[in-house]
């Protein structure tokens, strides 16, 4: 089953294969508030948890890196990914970010 949502004012699309745990989010960086923060508010919707339980998301990548490649003029084709908080993200240039849920969820305390 495939649904969309709203997720917040920043993001434009959620987007769920429950079969697959798998979620797309489609964002625009050049809107306000930078990647780094859109990524840990996608995971949340994505895994159903609030950003307060979230594990911190220097443990899994530096977020400055991480915004200066997704609203850098001079990265457009650039794919990141990395585990975060019982995921696999995959982010690119074009505001796409792919959320796989790993396995069972836990506290958020081991990444």
């Amino acid at each position: 089953m495939v649904f969309t949502r709203l997720v917040t004012d920043s993001i434009s699309g959620y987007q769920s294969d429950q079969e697959t745990n798998s979620t797309t989010v489609r964002h625009d960086w050049s809107q306000p508030g930078p990647p780094s923060v859109a990524l840990v508010e996608a995971v949340a919707a994505a895994t159903d948890r609030t950003t307060a339980d979230l594990p911190l998301r220097h443990r899994s990548v530096d977020a400055d890196a991480f915004d200066a490649l997704l609203t850098s003029e001079e990265s457009a084709s650039v794919t990141v990914s990395f585990k975060y908080a019982d995921t696999t993200v995959r982010v690119n240039r074009n505001g796409n970010i792919e959320i796989q849920i790993d396995g069972a969820l836990t506290d958020g305390d081991d990444d």
